[in-house]
C-alpha cells in the first residue's frame, strides 16, 4: 500500500512572459512553468499564463500516492504552432485537430529516479477561458504517453469557459483538441484500446477475473457489433465495477515514475470510462 504525508506544500514561481506572435514557426515558445503551483495530499494544481488572452489551469488528483512533490516533477505548459508536425503526428486521425484559440500543450513528467508511484485510476483536469463550452462542438481533453499517439481520455465535459476531465494510468502530455470523427469510429476505437491492452497484459491478470472480464468483453462487443449502444454501456458499467473492485493481487495497479510498471487497473478504467462517456453521449 502506498502512503502520502498531508503535509501541504505549495510553490509559486515567477513565469517569464514573452509576446507570442502568430506565424509559420514550428513552435511559438519553449515550455513555461506555472505561475502557481500546489501540491496537497492526493493533489496537484497548477496556473499557466500563456499569453495575454490564454491561460489553462491543471487539476490532477490520485487515490492514493507517494512522493508527491515540488522536487519530483516537470510541470510545464507550451503555446505550439497550428503546423507543428511533432503534435501533428501524434493526432490519430486528420479529423482529430488542434485549435487556434487554443494550441496548448500541457505536460506532467515525473521525474524517472525520483521514486513518486500511484495505485489505480487517476484523475486530469485542464480547465480555460480560452474557448468556451458548447455541446455540439466535440471538444475532448487528449493524453499522449511517452510521446506517442495522442488519444482521447474524456470522461466529462463542461461549461465555465470549458473543462475537460479523463483519468489516467500513466503520465505525459495533454491537450484539448477538437474531435470530428464520426461517433462509431471513436467508440470502436475506444474498444479496440481496451482489447489490445487486455491482450498485452492477460498473463499479469489472476484467472478468475480474467475469465470475468473475457465473458463481459465478448458480451460488449457483441453489443457493439450490433449498434446496441444502450446495452454496450451497461456492460461497460458492468466492466467497469468489475475491475473497480479488483484488489492489486488479481490485477497490477501500480504505476511508479521508473515506468518499469504497467498499471494495468488504471489504463482498462481509463479507456472503459470514456468509452462510457462516448456511449453515454453518443
Amino acid at each position: 500500500m502506498l502512503h502520502l504525508t498531508t503535509k501541504k506544500i505549495i510553490t509559486k514561481t515567477v513565469a517569464a512572459l514573452a509576446v507570442f506572435l502568430l506565424s509559420a514557426q514550428s513552435t511559438f515558445a519553449t515550455p513555461v512553468a506555472p505561475v502557481t503551483l500546489e501540491f496537497d495530499d492526493n493533489s496537484i494544481e497548477a496556473e499557466f499564463t500563456l499569453s495575454s488572452v490564454i491561460e489553462v489551469d491543471l487539476s490532477l488528483a490520485f487515490d492514493n500516492s507517494i512522493g508527491l512533490h515540488p522536487s519530483n516533477f516537470e510541470i510545464t505548459a507550451e503555446l505550439v504552432s497550428l503546423t507543428d508536425l511533432d503534435v501533428l503526428n501524434r493526432l490519430p486521425s486528420s479529423l482529430v485537430q488542434m485549435q487556434a484559440a487554443f494550441p496548448v500543450v500541457v505536460s506532467v513528467k515525473p521525474k524517472a529516479d525520483a521514486g513518486f508511484g500511484f495505485e489505480g485510476m487517476a484523475a486530469v483536469e485542464l480547465y480555460t477561458k480560452a474557448m468556451h463550452y458548447n455541446s455540439n462542438i466535440p471538444l475532448r481533453i487528449f493524453r499522449s504517453h511517452d510521446n506517442g499517439t495522442f488519444e482521447d481520455i474524456t470522461m466529462l465535459t463542461s461549461a465555465g469557459s470549458i473543462r475537460a476531465r479523463g483519468n489516467l494510468g500513466g503520465f505525459s502530455d495533454f491537450m484539448i483538441l477538437l474531435d470530428t470523427r464520426l461517433p462509431d469510429a471513436v467508440i470502436d476505437h475506444k474498444f479496440q484500446l481496451v482489447e489490445q491492452l487486455l491482450t498485452d497484459n492477460r498473463s499479469d491478470i489472476e484467472a478468475t477475473l480474467l475469465s470475468q472480464i473475457d465473458t463481459q468483453m465478448t458480451a460488449l462487443d457483441s453489443a457493439l457489433t450490433g449498434l446496441d449502444y444502450s446495452q454496450a454501456l451497461i456492460v461497460t458499467d458492468a466492466l467497469i465495477s468489475l475491475i473497480d473492485n479488483a484488489s492489486g493481487n488479481d490485477i497490477p495497479d501500480v504505476w511508479r515514475s521508473s515506468n518499469d510498471l504497467v498499471n494495468v487497473k488504471g489504463e482498462m478504467l481509463t479507456w472503459l470510462n470514456t468509452l462510457r462517456y462516448s456511449l453515454r453521449i453518443y
